[in-house]
């Protein structure tokens, strides 16, 4: 069983290939918000250099946010196009799970969610500990703080506030084993290879992104509506 699995859900853009639940190949690039022009040639090459088509694959697989409005969007756009296309089932995987996956201890991914605030959910040992939510970074530090256990951080929420967890968890701020801060697709793949062993396919019709909260320009529609 082949699988491709691609995360456009933040600022970085990356895409995993994985055969039988192990990657084969994988690409991440931190370019900046740009997926609508880089992600499909970036995966015309991955298929080229291991001579493969997407008519070969047996899934395809997506991070469904929390994330980017933008990004989500185009991500979701494209398997769900590949999908219809040459009908083939997809697997909605979520961003937070897919960042925390290969942390064995405490995990608390932190994703971008402007306005001062990061999308996050608590993992222990891969496994969710609380549901995902948009939460003020200082409040946050607080909360992981009184735990007084390492934790493992990731995503493009960090680099902002690294400092902050830095200073509020002291030793026990941790930055993942292998350096990985941004690039998720591999581990979506992983956890998508076991979504497809189960049978668990996402309802094309039905798949939709994972926003927790309106956008900015929702908000000001409703606001402007209710003032009418």
């Amino acid at each position: 069983m082949r699988l491709l699995a691609i995360d456009t859900s933040g600022r970085a853009l990356s895409a995993a290939l994985a055969e039988d639940g192990e990657i084969i190949a994988a690409f991440g690039a931190d370019e900046g918000k740009n997926h609508s022009l880089t992600l499909l040639p970036r995966l015309e090459r991955l298929l080229e250099e291991q001579r493969l088509r997407l008519a070969q694959l047996d899934a395809f697989a997506v991070t469904v946010g929390p994330g980017s409005f933008t990004g989500l969007r185009i991500g979701l756009a494209t398997v769900k196009a590949w999908g219809q296309a040459l009908g083939k089932p997809l697997i909605a995987v979520s961003t937070l799970d897919a960042a925390a996956a290969s942390s064995e201890g405490y995990a608390a991914p932190l994703l971008d969610a402007r306005r001062d605030e990061v999308y996050t959910a608590l993992y222990r040992g891969g496994r969710r500990r609380t549901p995902d939510r948009a939460v003020a970074p200082l409040q946050l530090a607080e909360e992981l703080a009184a735990l007084r256990q390492p934790g493992v951080f990731s995503g493009d929420g960090l680099r902002p506030y690294q400092q902050l967890f830095q200073q509020a968890l002291g030793d026990n701020f941790r930055l993942p084993e292998d350096g990985n801060t941004l690039f998720f697709a591999a581990a979506a793949a992983r956890l998508a290879c076991a979504k497809y062993a189960a049978g668990e396919f996402a309802d094309t019709a039905a798949l939709v992104p994972v926003y927790l909260r309106l956008s900015e320009a929702e908000e000001k529609r409703l606001e402007a509506l209710q003032h009418e």
